[in-house]
């Protein structure tokens, strides 16, 4: 297929773009006058908690990269990369395992070296969707695409996701997130652990 042998720098071109904790960026805005307080309470959710904004950093790991090559032989419009890996935090002396994510892109411009791509990213306080175009393939720049939604404490999230490439395996990102219900768990502010991530298993055809 057209991806020959650089289906980890296609990858890293896509989507989740890596490492170190959450942050709390700051609350929705207070001192909101009389009026426009009481419309506010009035679409507030049951628990009475305030929508804030949060910068989330990690580091994804690529466990699993496999190449589809789809309609014509070689590589062609609607070709295929499904990818799967680890969110880890760097924060602290020791790296931990605190989600995971997974996705897939579709090339859609030959030409321009470009494909549509979507991802979700899993961690203990629900999921987060991406979506959006990568160009460059396959050694793009830095990339920022969107947060289209998510669960749990993201189910109102939207905002935009910016990805650095370290290594082909490896990359930094950075969800910059609004409209988050506020994390309760300990009080704290930090990803809390998850199982160990499993060893690689890269394909590619």
């Amino acid at each position: 297929m057209g991806f020959s042998a650089r289906p980890l720098a296609f990858l890293a071109a896509a989507v989740l773009g890596g490492s170190a904790g959450l942050t709390l960026v700051g609350p929705a805005s207070a001192g909101a006058d009389p009026q426009k307080a009481t419309v506010n309470a009035a679409t507030r959710p049951a628990d009475a908690s305030p929508a804030k904004s949060r910068t989330i950093r990690v580091e994804a790991r690529l466990q699993v990269g496999e190449e589809l090559d789809l309609g014509t032989t070689g590589r062609s419009v609607g070709d295929q990369f499904v990818f799967s890996g680890n969110l880890v935090s760097t924060e602290g002396p020791e790296e931990r395992p605190v989600g995971r994510f997974g996705g897939f892109c579709v090339i859609t411009d030959l030409e321009g070296n470009a494909g549509q791509c979507s991802s979700t990213a899993v961690l203990p306080e629900g999921q987060i969707t991406v979506q959006g175009e990568q160009t460059g393939i396959p050694a793009p720049g830095p990339v920022t695409n969107a947060i289209t939604g998510g669960t749990g404490e993201f189910r109102k999230a939207r905002g935009q996701v910016t990805q650095r490439v370290l290594t082909p395996a490896t990359w930094r990102l950075t969800f910059e997130i609004s409209d988050v219900r506020p994390h309760r768990a300990g009080g704290g502010h930090s990803l809390p652990e998850v199982s160990a991530p499993k060893p690689p298993s890269l394909t590619g055809k």
